[in-house]
């Protein structure tokens, strides 16, 4: 389903973990004080390329629902940093408090790259490996072609930071 998407499942349950509606809301004081996964933040500098930004952006969006989720969070101080509209939406809605180990594997591609659009525009697909991220409670099952799921993304820039504006799951085994 569009705008669903399944974190965790077993042979017999699939556990919901997202919607696509979220508001915006400060980060608490004592969660995380830098951000997770790349260094760098997905602002532009000279060296880097617009696809290198863009894909930055959607990696620190993962790390950051991820990070969440191990934490059993509801929101993440960092998931601004890297998403906005639907997809920071979508990235909210994903964390509902319920507490997940170990990470997916993302193998993110970049297949369109407008720099120079209004506003410029990178859309990214991945094949992200889902086997590994695991509720808490729930055995996971070995890994096998139902556990990738396509991510589709599109990551834009304001002129100072690029952002993932949108973020859509396939279907599991859709890639």
């Amino acid at each position: 389903m569009v705008g669903v998407f399944v974190l965790l499942r077993s042979s017999s349950i699939a556990c919901v973990v997202l919607a696509t509606a979220v508001s915006c809301a400060p980060a608490e004081e004592g969660e995380a004080s830098h951000p997770p996964g790349p260094s760098d933040t997905a602002e532009t500098g000279a060296a880097e390329t617009p696809e290198r930004l863009a894909i930055t952006a959607y990696e620190g969006l993962m790390d950051a629902v991820v990070e969440g989720s191990h934490q059993g969070a509801t929101d993440h101080p960092y998931l601004q940093r890297y998403a906005k509209g639907q997809a920071l939406e979508l990235a909210r809605d994903m964390l509902d408090g319920a507490t997940a180990t170990g990470e997916p594997v993302l193998e993110p591609k970049v297949v369109e790259s407008d720099p120079d659009g209004s506003p410029p525009t990178v859309v990214i697909e991945d094949c992200a490996d889902d086997s590994q991220w695991v509720l808490e409670g729930v055995e996971p099952e070995s890994a096998e072609a139902d556990d990738f799921r396509p991510h589709r993304v599109t990551v834009t820039s304001d002129g100072s930071s690029w952002k993932v504006q949108e973020l859509w799951f396939g279907d599991y085994g859709g890639c």
